[in-house]
């Protein structure tokens, strides 16, 4: 006798599981426009570099005269110039931390500083692409003629521009930092006057100074013509006649007056 089984149901028919819930699609977002890339500095327009120049050398030219003035208060002996340099460090406390107007004021200037001297580069490589030299063709110069002072301030604005560049980085480096070899051995953090003292009694760097501040007064004498002329603020002969007088005056002021610090320290005025 044959036995009768069931045969299992086939894997077709069995019972599935259910399905698991379906997830519901998350939203697209919007995409974004993308965004453009930064032009390279050597695509700005002239016009535009000349602005930037002109805009940083205006915040130079206020800086070095408001500095002269903060550095004269060393004639009136160390306590009060030290608690000059403790304000600036402590300007806007405590409603802000202490430091934040000093570094805020530092970074305005590192920007400027970048912005002149990257707009100063990308001019001079024009102009030596436009005329094969970095100085504007012109006529030869009669013999026996001599240039006037405005054209020598003009001709120097990029070797003045150097000295200035590397004079800050080494007055930084000295004053700022205290980092050695640039500052003296004595340089205490924090004593403003004794460190300037020190600093200015060796020959080298008081003769570093006075030539930096020929240095800068020559780049004012033409510098801020400069600006007045790229911001269309000239005006008139006879007012860029009076914008040149102005700006010899305080060329000559902001050097001398800072001139007299190295003079005053070596001789023992200041001490």
């Amino acid at each position: 006798m044959n036995a009768v089984t069931d045969s299992p149901a086939p894997a077709t028919d069995r019972a599935r599981p259910p399905a698991p819930p379906a997830v519901p699609a998350r939203p697209r977002l919007p995409e974004l426009p993308a965004l453009r890339p930064l032009p390279s500095l050597s695509a700005v327009p002239t016009p535009d570099v000349k602005l930037a120049m002109a805009g940083s050398g205006a915040v130079f030219s206020g800086y070095v005269l408001v500095h002269m003035l903060g550095n004269l208060k060393v004639y009136q002996g160390p306590e009060k110039f030290d608690a000059y340099a403790e304000l600036l460090r402590t300007a806007g406390a405590p409603v802000l931390p202490r430091g934040t107007l000093l570094w805020g004021a530092r970074a305005v200037l590192t920007a400027s500083l970048l912005a002149h001297a990257g707009g100063a580069a990308v001019l001079t490589v024009r102009a030596r692409r436009a005329n094969g030299t970095l100085l504007p063709r012109r006529g030869r110069r009669p013999r026996g003629r001599r240039r006037s002072p405005w054209a020598v301030a003009k001709r120097s604005m990029r070797s003045t521009g150097g000295v200035l560049g590397l004079f800050t980085l080494f007055h930084v480096l000295d004053l700022t930092l205290g980092a050695r070899p640039a500052a003296a051995r004595d340089f205490a953090p924090g004593s403003a006057h004794a460190n300037l003292v020190a600093s200015l009694s060796r020959p080298p760097v008081a003769a570093a100074y006075a030539l930096a501040m020929a240095a800068l007064a020559a780049h004012l004498v033409h510098g801020i013509p400069e600006i007045a002329h790229d911001t269309g603020l000239a005006g008139t002969p006879a007012a860029q006649r009076r914008l040149r007088i102005a700006a010899a005056v305080l060329g000559a002021a902001v050097a001398a007056g800072n001139t007299t610090i190295p003079v005053a320290v070596l001789t023992g005025r200041v001490r």
